[in-house]
């Protein structure tokens, strides 16, 4: 009798230890899917913001006057925005002002555009001797993640 107490305690104990040993693996690899699973989240929205980012070019038109060419430019680029339902509309303003000196025939402009009732950032340059008008909207970074530089072709 007492050798069969002893062995169904020993067993009983390999049991325990044998669900404890498993729980701790469990956890720190549930752990690390979870940590895994943040940084795919985190590296989708990084490539969806540099999409969202990306340059936008216009020709500007020999004689035009920069500052209504690229607002004219922005409007439009915003409103297929608001077709591919990529922003919420209705579009109710957008505007350009310059921000800064620039380099070399380049200079840099700020814009805001305003849609539903909601603000978005614009950086934009005016490129005179090429003839070009060249924008990027400006995201937040993602929850937790790193901020996504804008493109150097949008800065002067």
């Amino acid at each position: 009798m007492w050798s069969r107490w002893l062995l169904a305690s020993l067993v009983a104990v390999a049991v325990v230890a044998y669900i404890v040993t498993s729980f701790g693996h469990s956890g720190s690899e549930g752990s690390s899917s979870e940590a895994g699973a943040e940084a795919e989240v985190n590296r989708i929205a990084d490539i969806t913001i540099t999409e969202d980012q990306a340059p936008h070019v216009a020709p500007l038109l020999p004689g035009s006057a920069p500052l209504p060419a690229l607002e004219r430019a922005v409007t439009a680029d915003v409103r297929t925005r608001i077709a591919h339902e990529q922003l919420t509309g209705p579009l109710q303003g957008v505007s350009c002002s310059p921000a800064g000196v620039g380099t070399a025939g380049r200079r840099p402009y700020r814009c805001s555009v305003r849609s539903d009732n909601i603000s978005y950032p614009f950086l934009a340059v005016v490129d005179e001797r090429a003839e070009r008008l060249t924008w990027c909207k400006v995201d937040p970074p993602p929850s937790g993640g790193q901020e996504v530089p804008v493109s150097a072709s949008c800065r002067a």
